[in-house]
């Protein structure tokens, strides 16, 4: 900011003291009991601009260093903006750092996504890449039809993952909340993973209840299947999943509950971790991600669901979620 500019930017500033110092001057000479000397009304009107130039001039000189910072700010808008001396300096500070926060919130946010995104398409490619291989190996050996059948699946599984990861920061244009019948949510997820019941052998019992919920059926029809692969997946032969219902405080509870390994306690708070697959996943051998629970934490949420994990190493677990009854919505 030149002192030139700063003079034009308070032009009418200076023009409405000029005018006043003429309207003064000028009563003053017209006025028949007043003798004033043309010379000296002259003289006051100089005088009284070179006391407005002055004060112009003290007036950019003390605001040119925060002219300066406001120059060099804008070179690294990492730092919060400060040494404001008055009320004006003070506001535009203010709305400056806050601008700047939102920026470098959404600045974070978008190379957290770009990051995500990018560390996610690495492990589905590398993934995907074992039931392909599987798939290759049976265009040359006769495998078992149900063997080919479960890695379609896991394709299908994870390409329906790829899927909904990427729909996930457009939630807000791809999903309807309306009453939805969650036995018809339940069964149709059962029906998906059928293939893992029967060849584990793992014995299903459900009792829901008849009232209707308010979410996506899409959404949570992944979510519940999410929760249901990872119940197959560290379920032994022969165990037991049971789906059913309560009721608290008018929310519906939706209780998902197997016999299988557990969860160790030092893992239980970091199932919905992004990439966590823990002991089970290490030792297992299954192809686990750890984005299953990632991504449903992130719908559930989304949805306006809650979701709690409790579980015992050796003994089961069982995930409940639960739909708020929302009066304001009927």
């Amino acid at each position: 900011m030149t002192f030139f500019k700063y003079l034009r930017d308070h032009l009418y500033s200076i023009l409405i003291v000029l005018i006043g110092m003429t309207f003064v001057e000028l009563v003053l000479f017209l006025d028949p009991r007043v003798h004033f000397h043309i010379g000296t009304l002259v003289y006051t009107w100089i005088l009284a601009m070179i006391f407005l130039v002055a004060n112009l001039a003290i007036s950019y000189n003390h605001k040119k260093a925060w002219f300066k910072q406001l120059e060099d700010y804008q070179e690294d808008l990492s730092k919060e903006l400060f040494g404001a001396r008055n009320n004006e300096q003070k506001f535009i500070q203010t709305k400056i750092n806050n601008i700047s926060m939102e920026y470098r919130n959404e600045l974070t946010e978008l190379y957290q996504n770009q990051k995500d995104q990018r560390e996610y398409t690495e492990s589905w490619v590398h993934d995907i890449k074992v039931p392909l291989a599987a798939l290759k190996l049976s265009q040359d050996d006769d495998l078992d039809p149900a063997l080919i059948a479960e890695e379609l699946d896991q394709i299908d599984y994870l390409v329906d993952q790829a899927l909904y990861f990427a729909r996930l920061n457009n939630f807000s244009n791809d999903y309807l909340i309306q009453e939805q019948d969650l036995n018809d949510i339940v069964k149709a997820c059962i029906r998906t993973n059928k293939r893992l019941f029967i060849s584990k052998r793992i014995g299903v019992s459900f009792d829901l209840t008849d009232k209707k919920i308010l979410t996506d059926e899409k959404w949570l029809s992944f979510i519940i299947n999410q929760i249901l692969a990872n119940s197959l997946k560290y379920t032994d032969q022969g165990g037991k999943i049971s789906l059913f219902t309560t009721t608290t405080d008018n929310n519906i509870e939706l209780h998902i509950k197997d016999n299988g390994i557990g969860i160790a306690n030092q893992d239980i708070s970091r199932i919905f971790n992004k990439g966590f697959t823990g002991n089970n996943g290490r030792k297992s051998g299954s192809k686990s991600t750890g984005m299953g629970l990632y991504l449903t934490k992130k719908m559930v949420d989304k949805l306006g669901h809650t979701i709690t994990v409790t579980s015992h190493p050796g003994v089961g677990t069982e995930t409940i979620i639960t739909f708020l009854d929302l009066p304001y919505y009927k």
